[in-house]
This record gives C-alpha cells, sequence and structure tokens, in this order.
C-alpha cells in the first residue's frame, strides 16, 4: 500500500513539472489568446502582434494591431521587474512609445463603452505601494467625427526621483480642427498618499457644432493627504464663447398643435468668462470659494434680442458630512446692457439685478435630502415705453423694489415657499399717475392657508397740478376657500379708498378645474353733506363744489367661464346731489344708469338724469333726459327725451344718437313758449320792453367746448306790445331826422303783429341778433304800419350760455357712462 501511495505521489509531481514546462514553453502563445480574448471584449479584435515574450523579469509587446481599422495600435511596451526588488517594494518598470488610439465619436458603440469604473473608499490612515516607473512616449489618442478631426498627443512618465516620493509628468497637446490645447500635468506623490500638484492649460480653443471658444487657459494647484482632498485653487479664463441656438423637439403629444413656429433657443455669445476658486477640505468638512464673472454677453433668439450682458457671482460653498450651504460672499450683479424685444415694448435703460443674499443648502436627515434657499434680488429702476399705432407713445419709470423667495423642498413633501414684492412703484409721466409702495407675498403650499397671497399699494395718486382724484391706498389678499381635497377655488378681496374712507370694494371667484368665476367691484355709497364729507375728499378737481349733498354709489359685475366672459353688467347711482359752484347753484342732480353688458356697452330704455334746478343768473329748471346706449361698435347714445325750463318756457332736444367719441355733435334745440317780457330782462337792452310768448329752433353745434349756431330763429306766437323808451337813444338819434324821431316815437308803443329774432354765432364772431318787427303805433301817423330791423347789441349769450350750460352738462354725463369702455 505504501509503495502505490508513493507511485502515485510520483506521477503527480511529474504531471505538474510537465504542466509547468507545457505553460512556460508555450507561455507566449498562451499570454497573446489571453489579450486578443481582453481586446474582443473592448470591441477590438486582434489583427497582429509582431513580438510578444514574457520571461522571469520582464513582459515585452511590440507592434500590437487591434480592431477592425486598426484603432488600436502600439509599436513598444516593456515591463521589468525584480523579484528582490518587489520584495523590497519597489516599483516595476513600464516603458510604452507608439500608442495610438482611434476613437470614432459617431459610432452607436463607441471603443471602450464597457469599461467599469473603479472607486475606492480612502481611509484616514493609509499605505500605499509605488506606482510603477512609467514613461510614455510618441503616443496619441485620435478623435473622429462628422464635424472634423482631433488627435490628442501624450507623453510623460512616473520617476521615482526620491527615496520616499515619485514624481509625476504628464503633457498633453491637443490640435486638429474640433480643439487644439497644451496641457500639463506635474505632481509629487508618496506612500501615505500624500499629493501635491498643478495642472495648466494654455493656447486653448474649441470649435465644436454645439459649443465654440475661441481661447482658453488656466491653472489649477491641489494637494491630497491620505488620497483626500486638502487644497485647490484653480483660475480659469475662456474668450470667445459662441453657443448656437437648437430648435426645441415638442413632445408627441404636442405635434398637433395649430402653431407651426417650431420654438428655439436663442444663439448665446461671451466675450469673455473667468472662473476662479479657492477649496480648502477636511475629512468631514469643505469650505471655499467661487468666482464667475461674464461680461460682453449677447443672446438672440428672434425677435428678442440682448446685448452687453455680464454676471458677477462670488460664492461661498461650505460642506461639514451631510450638509452643503451656498451663499454669496458678496452682493452678486446681472446686467443686461441692451435688450429689444421686437415688440411695441422697448426698454430704454439697461437692466441691472443687484443679488445682495442667495442662501442654498442641501442637507441629508433620515426621510432623505432637502433643500432650502432664501435669495434676495433688486432689480434697478426701468424707463420703458410702448409704441401704439394709432396715438402716441406710453413712456413708463419702473420701480421694481425687492424681490425675496424662501422655501424648502423635502423628501417626500411638496415645496413650501414664500415670494414677496417690497418698495415697488412706478410712474407713467404722460397721464402723470405714480403707484409708490407696492408690496406682496405670495404663500406657496402654506401649511395653515395653503397658496395664498397677500398684496397692497400704499399710494396710488395724481400728479397733475388739479388731480383727478385724491391719493388712494389699497390692499387685498387671495386666498384658496376649498376644502382640503377639493379642487382649488381661489377668492379675491379687495378695499380701498382715501385714509378717513375706504370707498372702494372688490370680490371675486375663480375655481380652476371648472373655469368659472366671477368679480364684484363696488363704489361702496357715500353721503355727501354740507358739515361732513364733500367731494373734493374724493377728487380735489372737484375743491370748487361746495355745500354739496347727496349719495353717490355704483359697482360692475362678471361671470365667466372656459369658454369666455358670459355675463357682465354695472349700475351707476348719483341721488339729490346739490352744491354750490362759483356763481353758479345746482340742485337736486340724479343719475342713474344701468349697463346690462360691459364688452359691448348697452342698457335697456329709459336711464335718466334729471336737475331740478342750475342758477347761474338764468335759472334752469327741471331738466329732464331719457336715454338709452345702443350696442354699436363704438356704441352710441341715442337721445329719447332732453328738455329743461327756463324764461318760463321749454328747451327740448330733438330725439338724437350722439357719438361720445366725436369731438363735435350737431343737435337741434326746439324753443316753446319763452316769455318775451322775461327774455328782455334778461338780456338788458336799455328802455325795451314787451310782452308776449316765442317758439323756435337753434341749430346747435358743440366742438371743443365751443357753441356755434347758424339761422337760429325764434317768433312770436300772436300779436303783442313792444316798448323802447330809451332817453340815450333819443339823444344819439336827435339830428338823425324827421323819419327817425318818427321811428323812435312809434317804437314807444310798438303794437307788433310780427315779430322775430333771428340768431347766428361762429367760433371766430360773437352772437349776431336780428330782431324783426311789422306793426304800428296807434299814435304815430294814424297807425301807419312799419317794418323794422334792429340788429341788437346784447346780453343774450347769457341765455345761449345757459342752454349750453344745461345741454353740455347733461352731455358730459352721458359721455361719463361710457368713458370706461
Amino acid at each position: 500500500m505504501g509503495k502505490l501511495l508513493k507511485t502515485g505521489f510520483l506521477i503527480l509531481i511529474s504531471l505538474a513539472v510537465f504542466a509547468g514546462a507545457g505553460l512556460y514553453f508555450f507561455r507566449n502563445p498562451l499570454l497573446e489568446t489571453l489579450i486578443g480574448q481582453q481586446l474582443n471584449k473592448q470591441g477590438l479584435p486582434l489583427q497582429s502582434i509582431a513580438d510578444l515574450d514574457l520571461s522571469f523579469n520582464t513582459f515585452r509587446l511590440k507592434g500590437l494591431s487591434a480592431g477592425k481599422n486598426k484603432e488600436l495600435r502600439l509599436d513598444n511596451m516593456l515591463v521589468a521587474w525584480n523579484v528582490p526588488d518587489l520584495l523590497a517594494g519597489k516599483p516595476i518598470s513600464v516603458e510604452i512609445s507608439g500608442l495610438n488610439v482611434a476613437f470614432d465619436l459617431n459610432a452607436a458603440h463607441p471603443l471602450l463603452s464597457s469599461t467599469t469604473p473603479m472607486t475606492a473608499a480612502p481611509e484616514k490612515s493609509i499605505s500605499l505601494p509605488w506606482l510603477p516607473n512609467f514613461s510614455l512616449k510618441d503616443s496619441a489618442i485620435h478623435l473622429r467625427s462628422t464635424a472634423g478631426e482631433t488627435t490628442i498627443a501624450l507623453s510623460g512618465g512616473i520617476a521615482q526621483n526620491q527615496p520616499d516620493a515619485q514624481t509625476i509628468r504628464l503633457s498633453v497637446i491637443v490640435s486638429g480642427s474640433l480643439a487644439h490645447s497644451k496641457s500639463l500635468l506635474t505632481a509629487t506623490l508618496d506612500r501615505k498618499g500624500n499629493i501635491q500638484g498643478k495642472f495648466a492649460i494654455s493656447e486653448g480653443m474649441l470649435g465644436l457644432p454645439e459649443a465654440s471658444i475661441s481661447s482658453f487657459s488656466g491653472e489649477a494647484a491641489f494637494s491630497f493627504a491620505a488620497l483626500q482632498l486638502q487644497h485647490i485653487q484653480t483660475e480659469f479664463t475662456l474668450t470667445g464663447i459662441k453657443l448656437p441656438g437648437k430648435a426645441i423637439i415638442k413632445p408627441a403629444s404636442d405635434s398637433a398643435d395649430k402653431n407651426p413656429v417650431t420654438p428655439a433657443l436663442g444663439d448665446t455669445a461671451i466675450d469673455r468668462i473667468t472662473l476662479k476658486s479657492d477649496i480648502r477640505a477636511s475629512a468631514q468638512s469643505l469650505t471655499g470659494s467661487l468666482d464667475l464673472e461674464a461680461d460682453g454677453g449677447q443672446y438672440a433668439a428672434e425677435p428678442l434680442k440682448v446685448q452687453q450682458f455680464s454676471v458677477s457671482l462670488p460664492v461661498q460653498v461650505t460642506s461639514n458630512r451631510d450638509n452643503w450651504q451656498v451663499a454669496l460672499r458678496n452682493p452678486g450683479q446681472i446686467t443686461f446692457g441692451k435688450i429689444d424685444s421686437g415688440t411695441p415694448v422697448h426698454l430704454l435703460n439697461a437692466l441691472k439685478f443687484s443679488i445682495p443674499q442667495v442662501n442654498l443648502e442641501l442637507a441629508k436627515n433620515s426621510q432623505g435630502w432637502s433643500l432650502a434657499h432664501d435669495i434676495a434680488v433688486i432689480p434697478g429702476n426701468l424707463n420703458v415705453r410702448i409704441d401704439r399705432t394709432e396715438s402716441s407713445a406710453i413712456e413708463a419709470q419702473i420701480h421694481p423694489g425687492k424681490i425675496t423667495l424662501t422655501g424648502k423642498l423635502g423628501a417626500g413633501t411638496g415645496y413650501q415657499g414664500r415670494f414677496t414684492i417690497n418698495d415697488a412703484g412706478f410712474t407713467l409721466p404722460q397721464s402723470d399717475l405714480q403707484l409708490k409702495d407696492f408690496s406682496a407675498t405670495v404663500h406657496l403650499n402654506d401649511a395653515e392657508i395653503g397658496t395664498a397671497a397677500d398684496f397692497a399699494i400704499a399710494r396710488l395718486q395724481h400728479l397733475a397740478p388739479e388731480p383727478l382724484f385724491a391719493a388712494l391706498s389699497i390692499s387685498g389678499s387671495i386666498r384658496n376657500e376649498a376644502s382640503a381635497g377639493e379642487p382649488a377655488v381661489y377668492a379675491l378681496n379687495i378695499t380701498g379708498g382715501v385714509p378717513d374712507l375706504r370707498y372702494l370694494k372688490i370680490s371675486g371667484r375663480h375655481a380652476l378645474a371648472s373655469g368659472d368665476g366671477t368679480l364684484v367691484a363696488e363704489f361702496i355709497p357715500v353721503r355727501f353733506s354740507p358739515e361732513g364729507l364733500q367731494p373734493s375728499a374724493l377728487s380735489p378737481v372737484l375743491a370748487q363744489l361746495e355745500d354739496a349733498s347727496g349719495h353717490l354709489g355704483a359697482n360692475v359685475q362678471f361671470k365667466w367661464s372656459k369658454e369666455g366672459v358670459q355675463n357682465s353688467q354695472a349700475a351707476f347711482e348719483l341721488r339729490n346731489l346739490s352744491f354750490t359752484r362759483e356763481n353758479t347753484k345746482l340742485s337736486d342732480l340724479n343719475v342713474s344708469l344701468n349697463l346690462v353688458d360691459l364688452l359691448s356697452p348697452r342698457t335697456p330704455p329709459h336711464q335718466t338724469v334729471t336737475i331740478r334746478r342750475i342758477d347761474a343768473g338764468v335759472p334752469l329748471e327741471n331738466l329732464l333726459v331719457s336715454y338709452h346706449i345702443v350696442g354699436t361698435s363704438p356704441p352710441r347714445i341715442a337721445i329719447e327725451q332732453a328738455q329743461f325750463s327756463v324764461l318760463e318756457g321749454t328747451i327740448a332736444v330733438v330725439p338724437t344718437v350722439i357719438d361720445p367719441a366725436a369731438t363735435r355733435s350737431d343737435t337741434l334745440i326746439r324753443i316753446s313758449n319763452i316769455d318775451l317780457e322775461t327774455l328782455f330782462n334778461v338780456i338788458k337792452v336799455d328802455g325795451l320792453t314787451g310782452s308776449g310768448h316765442l317758439d323756435g329752433q337753434i341749430p346747435l353745434t358743440l366742438a371743443e367746448n365751443q357753441v356755434t349756431i347758424t339761422n337760429g330763429h325764434l317768433a312770436a306766437q300772436a300779436p303783442g306790445i313792444l316798448r323802447f323808451k330809451s332817453a340815450k337813444a333819443s339823444k344819439m338819434m336827435a339830428s338823425a331826422g324827421k323819419e327817425m324821431n318818427l321811428l323812435l316815437q312809434a317804437a314807444q308803443d310798438f303794437h307788433y303783429t310780427e315779430l322775430s329774432l333771428d340768431l347766428d354765432k361762429s367760433v371766430t364772431h360773437d352772437l349776431v341778433a336780428k330782431l324783426s318787427l311789422l306793426g304800428n303805433n296807434p299814435k304815430v301817423k294814424d297807425g301807419q304800419a312799419f317794418r323794422l330791423n334792429i340788429k341788437l347789441e346784447t346780453d343774450i349769450d347769457k341765455i345761449l350760455q345757459t342752454i349750453n350750460q344745461g345741454y353740455n352738462l347733461s352731455h358730459e354725463i352721458l359721455r361719463g357712462s361710457l368713458r370706461f369702455h
């Protein structure tokens, strides 16, 4: 049995010796097969190897060629070692020359696509083996694409010039149509993982279709301890950066969009970008600064064009294990020197943003990562012009104020934040309108009130010498009134007015899911009284209205759905308004207006304006205007009835249609039963009296508050008596002859059978009034009939002013009923 075991053992030893001898003698074919298999896994089938040799202390490879198109070529590779040196911890030696690798960047499966990155977890205290003494010569990487070709030439090595450290030097020279640059990496490394080095790049250029850089250069100095970063300081400069625009590919669901225009990102060009950093790290923390400077930027995406934009962001970064913080060391600046929007809106000055505060915190807890932020931006003042085709441009001066955004996004929770604007305002110089101290706060997913907003305008004022309204203050809120889990329904509430009277109220609701909504704006009814509220409190231009009394109120309502506005209406009421203005006293003005459609304004019939009395020297009483608004485009006012009493008679307007937008209106005034004696008392012709009543009509044209009359004619209804006794006239006519004396005698008691008054007035001339009479004086020439034609120089303008006052007042009220349109 022992002899049998000895024989078996000898056989195993013999087999091992023969196997070892076989492996040694066939080592090169086996190694070539192994190399071929590994290259095949990378998609590089082995083509040829000129020389391959493996000995006890060297490995030599020459003339390697692999890949279908010889993408991998190696002229020479020599690896040498010494077993006693290896046991002593000394490195092996590796020399490579003539290494050439070609990559086709357009290939579906680029070479080396299956490589697996290797990672290592550094320890607090480590001991590393020496890297091989490495030499790389005459080697290059060739990159090919449809855009061009680039060659990356590599040379350098690793050498142990000192007993306790190795030096690393690697030169990279890039050349070709896509890019070129010169780079150099130098570093020292010891076995404890301590590394100190510097990377420098110069004469850089990038010419990719997606981006081009005419020049870039810079350097980075770094140090590691136990393979952990300790310090890195960098400074890089890029000039002539160009980023061509790209079309935005829409999702398939948007392919049926009716808009055929394909959206695109615009072309971007930047003259210069500078990046600087200084970061220090330890095992548990990291802190440092990052500085970004960019200037001479341009952006073009038709029709938008932005020129001369610049950016300056001095960033501070801090990290402690599972917490990252990013902030600004000093205020950042972003400037857009010139913006052409391609629209009627033009910015007349540079758009500047000062960023005094940016705080970002990324933290990890038991639930996961969370992001908190606190950002403040102060835009610069803006001057804006809005061009209009049919009228002059609108200019605006905008003060954007201060904008802040704070919030937090946590793992498994929605975003919660707050957006605020403070100290904003604007001025419209042409309209003399100014809004000051606008503030707003938008709550996003607040735990108590959800998504909501609060806003306020401290002062909205008219800057004209005679302001149309007193300075207003306005405040309001938007809240979601839906119950938890229900579709959002937002409610709007606004109040406004002067300090002692909040007379403006606006409320509304909008359901996001259905698209239904309502809006109600109300001018809360106010009461004027001589000892209390006066119109001047609402509008300084009404300061001349004294001892005012009466009631004023108005409201507007809208209802809409997804299809648009479904219903709109408004009501305005003025009741028993009385006031005194200079020499005019108005009593009991009443206005009632009900609009049933605001988009195309119209009303039911019989809207009314009434005034009991206007006294400006010639009393005007019982003014009544009945009308309705016709829903045409533009809307017009149909006068159903308009009349008032004056001089114990009645003046009425013939039913007509008025265009409130027109600067001129023609109206026929009908006069009925004007008392002649009262008329003569008003026009004050010395010594002229009479009896009777006049009827007739006056064609009246009102243009720019100027009244013109063409062929106005009034006539007596029946015979009457006219008496003219003037000592002044008798004295002036004493030497005029017998006939004139007879005429003056006849006029002292003239019994007329016909009496008419013709009136004409142009814009450039005074009123011309001609009195025509036919009759006699029974005591002159036995009652012989005379026809008298007299041109009157009188105060008859006072009557016309009264007529105009009544007509113009009602006309302006009617215009005002449509002024909002």
